[in-house]
């Protein structure tokens, strides 16, 4: 529900902020006080246009905030969750700021929104009936709801739901396996090609880096076959091996006499060794080098069979052979491809077929539900003063060629709710044809088509909060009196904000809240009086006799406000 409106800056509004309570809350006031600004600018925040006519004069910006309880939505809960803003509480705030320039922005709990999730989040929250925007009664999308919603075929659609879904994904799949036969043979052919050609190659990990070093070595054969030839015969002729070994000698002959000599005769030692074993390591080298011409070819000639690979299937011996093995189940898949395609083609026939039976079965539900609920329409527009009122809920289906549903020879569309196609449609007098609501009924019929819909549809709503603005235009005496009723009985599961200016509505309200015109420092404001039991007599003492408020009139209001609570 609605707990707080906050304007500032709006029309003839500078500074508001209106505490609203659940059930039913009316707004009265004279004609021009600003009851209407303040459902425009309830409005704006739920996603209606924004301009700068909208900013209060020598005011830079309009800032219009609504604070909702959503603890009882689940479905204004899990939207915002859905576009990503955080919520911790049950609450939901939105604000929506105007500048003089025409220019707004929109916020969802602090985070900037776009007008779109503004519109989709305010249809969720509030439900606006007369001559503003936000009325789903206009919306033909909406009509197949309430009928759903009043024959309780949630878990039909569901079913449906599910099996579009399904024919969808194996659609899908059927599709991607359709592959012309032409163009299926050229693949298998390639396929089978690259595989038998990387198979035949015979590459091994690591191949390619092991034969570019044998290559390295091979061309500088005479290069490393001289440098060893040398550092050998360095060793040999220069006599050091000899040197070191008498040095070590002459130094451990007199470790006994001192020890510090012992330590320098092990390290000449070690040296020795060490000389040695660098000796004994060239010869063996020098000896085991062996230049082949013929092995030279043979390793450039396989790392040019790598290099050609790796042109056509990879950078690395790793993508050769994976690509190699995509190839292969590529093949594999083809080849596979008719017997899945047969099935997925059975399986889509079962579950067209099955569609068929759901679309059908929930489509005779609707057609049986419609007349049901058309006759419980015309029975609360009598009861709210339209007795001459014709309401028809219109089922069709729409052509379509490409559907495999056939109705009298035609093939129909099949929506992800079924196949019918639900518009609301009316005959306010006699003897006119019913037409779309949307194109002939007037505000204050719209409001009461809703009201007597809202009154049917006991289970189900949508919207917490319900705003009527023009529900008592043309009304009067024995028909505002049931108008009342029926707002006051849709208020037990619904918040009800009414502006009126009958006393028989007012008189029934839960919560009263007087809109009034002030003056001051030569500027016009609009202020509103949360009002007492007093002051609630007094208004609508006026809205029985006008300005001059009598004590007959107080009687009259104090003897409907004692009547309604009985």
């Amino acid at each position: 529900m609605l707990e707080s409106l906050n304007i500032r800056n709006f029309a003839l509004i500078e500074d508001l902020v209106i505490d609203f309570k659940d059930r039913f809350n009316v707004l009265s006031g004279e004609t021009g006080a600003g009851k209407s600004i303040i459902i425009g600018a309830l409005g704006v925040i739920l996603g209606e246009k924004a301009s700068s006519n909208m900013v209060r004069t020598g005011s830079d910006v309009a800032v219009i905030e609504g604070l909702f309880n959503v603890f009882s939505n689940p479905g204004a809960r899990e939207f915002v969750k859905q576009i990503g803003i955080e919520s911790t509480a049950d609450e939901v705030l939105i604000k929506r700021t105007i500048n003089a320039d025409g220019k707004s922005k929109a916020f969802i709990n602090g985070s900037l929104t776009n007008i779109t999730s503004l519109k989709d989040l305010g249809s969720l929250l509030v439900d606006i009936h007369g001559q503003h925007e936000h009325q789903s009664l206009l919306k033909i999308s909406r009509h197949i709801y309430f009928l759903d919603t009043f024959a309780m075929l949630n878990n039909d659609i569901k079913e449906i739901e599910v099996f579009v879904n399904k024919l969808s994904d194996i659609e899908k799949k059927s599709s991607a396996l359709d592959m012309d036969e032409r163009e299926k043979l050229r693949r298998l052919e390639l396929n089978d090609f690259t595989v038998k050609e990387i198979d035949a190659a015979g590459l091994k990990e690591n191949e390619e880096s092991d034969l570019a070093e044998e290559a390295k070595l091979l061309n500088n054969f005479e290069k490393i076959y001289s440098a060893v030839e040398r550092a050998y015969e360095s060793i040999q002729s220069s006599g050091a091996l000899g040197l070191l070994q008498t040095a070590s000698k002459e130094l451990e002959s007199i470790s006994d006499i001192d020890q510090k000599t012992a330590s320098l005769a092990s390290a000449a030692q070690d040296i020795t060794f060490s000389l040695e074993d660098l000796n004994e390591e060239l010869r063996m080298y020098k000896q085991g080098i062996e230049f082949s011409p013929g092995r030279l070819e043979e390793v450039n000639a396989r790392l040019a069979e790598i290099q050609g690979l790796k042109r056509k299937y990879g950078d690395t011996v790793q993508e050769i052979l994976e690509y190699r093995e995509r190839c292969f189940n590529e093949n594999q898949s083809i080849n596979s491809s008719e017997n899945e395609k047969s099935e997925l083609e059975a399986a889509i026939i079962n579950i067209k077929q099955k569609l068929k039976e759901l679309a059908f079965n929930l489509s005779n539900k609707r057609q049986k539900a419609a007349k049901d609920l058309e006759k419980k329409i015309m029975e609360e527009l009598t009861f709210l003063g339209m007795k001459k009122t014709i309401f028809i809920v219109d089922i069709k289906f729409i052509r379509d060629d490409a559907g495999f549903i056939e109705v009298n020879g035609e093939n129909i569309k099949l929506f992800e709710n079924g196949i019918d196609y639900v518009e609301f449609l009316i005959s306010p007098n006699p003897g006119e044809q019913a037409r779309p609501l949307r194109k002939i009924a007037s505000g204050g019929e719209i409001s009461r088509v809703m009201l007597a819909l809202k009154t049917v549809l006991t289970s189900g709503n949508e919207c917490d909060t319900l705003i009527f603005d023009e529900v008592d235009a043309g009304i009067g005496g024995v028909t505002a009196s049931a108008v009342g009723k029926k707002l006051k009985q849709v208020s037990m599961n619904n918040q009800i904000l009414c502006i009126t200016h009958l006393p028989h509505i007012a008189a029934l309200a839960d919560h009263h809240i007087m809109v009034r015109k002030t003056q001051s420092g030569g500027r016009t404001h609009t202020e509103i009086v949360p009002l007492s039991y007093d002051e609630r007599l007094n208004e609508l003492a006026r809205m029985i006799g006008g300005e001059m408020v009598s004590q007959t009139t107080l009687n009259q209001a104090k003897e409907m406000i004692a009547g309604n609570a009985r």
